[in-house]
């Protein structure tokens, strides 16, 4: 146990220290691209007064030296302080001006962007603080490596020497039994507590014979393999969940900008061009949704939203898009609502049931190329509390045999290979409608021939009440809707930043941008702003610390919206109990932007 430890303990402080030094080399990398990104601009340009400026704010801490070589020019550009240990690492990087990727104009062929070398930045970072760290280190592990070594000798040594004897015994006497010979037993018991552990071990050898060894092994083989599957699920999750994020962010910009690009002046062919990017863009949008309403499942992080909405909802504009691609492949598309529930709001999850509607509805007329589409809401039962609704999707499209139906609702599956090649798709839809309906207590059922279509039914009870008329909030026109306000929009993302600020601007509004929740406070000490979008995850402030201080400090009680790719629960609970007044999750429609900002202001 001793050389155990002393090898653990020399590899964990080599380890420290390594990791001490690399630290400090991942800091100088850090603080090198912050600087070359910042320097850029000047260096384009010549300002050398700038240049200068900006490498002498970056001296501070280890950084001792930073030097920049224009191209071309062995001159250097440069900045440096004293330090009695001199450098101890210098880090160059490549300045470069970022080029546009280009296609071939033969092949077609995506070519690899032209950057342009700008020159090249040297920093050098002193060895002072990692040594000061490294020496702390060595000290503060020293002691209680040799403190814990003393220790253990120390009962090592006492517990040896009493216990040595009637441990060889117990030792010699487990030896046997493991060996199979379970009548071995201890004969001479010693008094106190050590006595009671031998009379225990006689009496477990009596239990061993009685049961089977091969039986608990394979009792302790499946727990260590389902252990092993959980933290494989739970990896898998997380992972999932992660990637959405990243996706989500940068598809706002994308997704906003088309909207964006959509209101210009386009000639015909350039509108073709934008409905097709913004058709991909929607799908791609759809996959990840399905992705991350999977992994929520899959990790039980799904909660469903009850509240009252009209029955005939659920079959409203949102299908117009299936509409029009079964129009574009000559199929009917037809929705029919029960003229019994025309008067009555139900109660459920709104948002979910329309998914699982568009899911079955996208698959109809996907693998529909004649006949039609039905989407039938009716009511089967109704009592004076309850109601009983079936929701039927059916088409007359290729059908799945009986022998496929049991797997098409499993995770990232299709009927077979060759349905995948012929129509894509990430096989998540159905699953995630079977899980829906699991959560909503709800019976789906399939019935499909080859060749003749296929009707998904889903039927579930819940609790309905007479239509009553909501106050509607009332927005004013798209164009210069918001003329005379001020907003202010706090995004560390430029793109996003720059697609919520020109929408806003459209709308006739005057916008202030703040880069993180610090800037946001800063200017907000100076003016007053009718409305904030604030991101959530900033460098420096994010979008919580920055509305505590907006409300606790400031005492502002102008409307915060949250603008952020996470759509989880919790973050929702973080929103409001930080004192946002709405939520809205990227990326976002302009025209749901809009409604929003319109709901928070009128």
């Amino acid at each position: 146990m001793l050389v155990l430890f002393i090898a653990l303990f020399s590899y964990s402080l080599g380890a420290r220290l390594s990791d001490a030094q690399r630290h400090q080399i991942d800091l100088g990398e850090r603080i090198a691209e912050n600087v070359a990104a910042l320097i850029e601009l000047p260096l384009i340009s010549g300002n050398d007064r700038q240049l200068n400026d900006i490498l002498n704010s970056a001296l501070h801490g280890d950084i001792i030296a930073l030097r920049v070589y224009r191209n071309g020019s062995s001159k250097p550009i440069s900045v440096s302080r004293n330090s009695r240990n001199g450098p101890g690492n210098t880090i160059s990087i490549l300045l470069e001006q970022r080029g546009i990727a280009l296609k071939d104009s033969i092949t077609g062929e995506q070519l690899p962007p032209i950057n342009n070398i700008l020159g090249r930045l040297e920093l050098d970072i002193s060895n002072a603080g990692l040594n000061t760290l490294q020496r702390r280190i060595i000290a503060v592990s020293t002691s209680i490596a040799l403190l814990a070594i003393f220790l253990g000798v120390a009962f090592a040594l006492r517990v040896s020497r009493r216990l040595s004897q009637p441990l060889s015994e117990i030792q010699h006497v487990t030896q046997q039994i493991a060996s199979g010979e379970h009548g071995c037993r201890i004969q001479r018991i010693e008094p106190g507590e050590l006595g009671d552990l031998q009379r225990h071990i006689n009496d477990m050898a009596d239990a061993i014979e009685a049961q089977q060894r091969e039986l608990s092994d394979h009792v302790e083989e499946l727990k260590l393999a389902k252990v092993k599957a959980e933290e494989a699920n739970m990896a898998k999750s997380l992972f999932l969940a992660t990637m959405t994020h990243e996706l989500r962010t940068p598809m706002n910009g994308a997704l906003g900008m088309l909207q964006l690009l959509a209101k210009s002046d386009l000639n015909e062919s350039q509108r073709h061009y934008l409905d097709i990017a913004k058709s991909s863009s929607e799908h791609l949008l759809h996959i990840v949704n399905d992705i991350l309403d999977y992994s929520r499942i899959e990790q039980g992080d799904m909660e469903l939203e009850e509240r009252f909405f009209p029955s005939k909802a659920l079959l409203g504009e949102f299908l117009q898009p299936m509409n029009l691609d079964a129009q574009s492949k000559g199929i009917n598309f037809n929705t029919y609502v029960d003229p019994q529930l025309q008067t009555l709001e139900i109660l459920g999850d709104e948002t979910r049931l329309r998914q699982i509607i568009i899911n079955l509805a996208a698959n109809a007329v996907k693998f529909t190329h004649q006949g039609k589409v039905d989407i039938r809401l009716e009511q089967q039962r109704i009592t004076n509390n309850e109601t009983q609704l079936m929701l039927s999707v059916s088409d007359t499209g290729i059908g799945i045999s009986t022998e496929q139906q049991p797997q098409i609702f499993d995770s990232f599956h299709q009927a077979d290979n060759s349905t995948v090649r012929r129509y894509g798709g990430s096989g998540l839809g159905l699953a995630i409608v079977k899980r829906l309906c699991e959560l909503m207590k709800a019976d789906i059922q399939l019935a499909s021939q080859p060749g003749k279509g296929s009707c998904f039914t889903i039927s579930w009870c819940t609790r309905y009440r007479s239509k009553t008329q909501e106050l509607r909030t009332v927005i004013p026109d798209d164009k210069q809707c918001f003329l005379g306000l001020t907003a202010m929009v706090v995004e560390d993302n430029p793109v996003n930043q720059l697609l919520v600020a020109r929408s806003l601007e459209g709308w006739g509004a005057q916008v202030i941008t703040a880069n993180n929740g610090a800037e946001a406070i800063n200017q907000l000490e100076e003016q007053h702003v009718d409305v904030i979008l604030m991101d959530l995850q900033m460098p420096v402030m994010d979008g919580f610390e920055a509305t505590l201080q907006l409300r606790r400090r400031l005492h502002q009680d102008v409307p915060v919206i949250a603008l952020t790719a996470n759509t989880d629960p919790e973050t929702q609970r973080r929103c409001h109990n930080a004192g946002m007044t709405a939520f809205l999750s990227k990326p976002v429609s302009l025209e749901e932007l809009r409604t929003c900002i319109a709901k928070q202001l009128y």
